[in-house]
């Protein structure tokens, strides 16, 4: 069976609709018998044998017509079928949902038209960049330069927590990178998880953050202006850093310094208290919307709270003090 290149598809007659579309999801049908196919199925279908050529081209000749990321896409393509899933290849759309998507992989033992869609998934090599803004709502298939695959699923989620404190009122201390609480009330640590005891004392000392958010909230007075000391350290990621921090805080979320696991926070999901903390659920890393992340960057970050028993979540901030949560995670098709 051959097939003939009409613009950027693949068009094949004969009994093609039932053989290939109908029993195995390849293409879209076209008038009688005939269907298009994207290129990379067009490969897989000479790959396989069940086309011979492709005006007159075999395997490898039409893959070497093909554009620079034609590997990697069809790398992925012939994992995911090994792996018993249809998929079709998505091809420039006007969605804006599927802007930069490369696949719609369906659930197995359905296929399209009209299966249900597992992944909306985006193929990417090892030394591309993705923007931070353009996670969320999809798979990405990291091709490294060897031709294996890693999957990171990327979901926008909603954090919330079940956390309930009302913090004492206080009174603190400004120093150069903390505020000291001196003979404070220790339900504030004990409870509320706010700073830290210095030992055999009655004495907290908060972070720059945690300061701010109390004094935010009125409960704690300073002899001092901390969110200037926090911009004097930190700059502009401070501002993001009590953001975040706040926001988390009146989602019923606890968060911790995570600055021993490299990211910005550790948070609890609950928490009663210091005598019964429980696990840490989240890794969060502070980045802005037009953040350019590597590959490399995105797997770290991965790997380092998955050996921790921890999972990632990136809060991405713009200009308007807006905040998309994003749950990254490694999956196995």
């Amino acid at each position: 069976m051959e097939g003939h290149l009409s613009g950027n598809l693949v068009i094949v007659g004969e009994d093609a609709k039932q053989r290939f579309h109908d029993s195995r999801g390849y293409g879209v049908p076209q008038n009688g018998n005939k269907i298009a196919l994207d290129p990379i199925e067009a490969a897989h279908l000479l790959l396989r044998g069940d086309l011979d050529t492709v005006d007159g081209m075999d395997f490898t000749q039409f893959i070497s017509k093909q554009k620079s990321n034609f590997s990697s896409h069809f790398s992925t393509y012939i994992d995911l079928r090994f792996r018993g899933f249809h998929l079709t290849p998505v091809g420039d759309s006007n969605d804006s949902h599927l802007k930069h998507i490369d696949f719609t992989v369906y659930e197995r033992g359905t296929k399209p038209p009209g299966g249900i869609i597992k992944y909306n998934l985006r193929v990417i090599r090892e030394r591309s960049t993705i923007i931070a803004n353009e996670l969320g709502g999809c798979v990405l298939a990291i091709v490294d330069e060897e031709g294996e695959l890693t999957y990171l699923n990327t979901t926008e989620i909603n954090p919330i927590g079940k956390m309930k404190f009302s913090p004492p009122l206080s009174e603190g201390i400004l120093l150069k990178d903390n505020v000291l609480l001196k003979n404070s009330d220790p339900s504030l640590h004990e409870s509320g998880f706010f700073g830290q005891h210095i030992p055999n004392t009655s004495h907290i000392q908060l972070s720059l953050v945690e300061a701010a958010y109390l004094s935010n909230c009125g409960v704690l007075s300073v002899n001092g202006n901390v969110i200037d000391q926090g911009r004097t350290i930190e700059g502009n990621l401070f501002d993001h850093r009590l953001l975040v921090y706040t926001t988390l805080r009146k989602l019923g979320l606890v968060p911790k310094t995570g600055f021993k696991f490299g990211f910005d926070f550790r948070v609890y999901q609950d928490f009663n208290t210091t005598t019964e903390a429980l696990h840490s659920e989240y890794l969060v890393k502070i980045v802005e919307n037009e953040h350019t992340f590597s590959t490399k960057e995105l797997s770290i970050n991965v790997r380092l709270a998955v050996g921790v028993r921890k999972r990632t979540l990136f809060a991405i901030v713009d200009g308007s003090n807006n905040i998309r949560w994003i749950l990254v995670e490694r999956v196995t098709p």
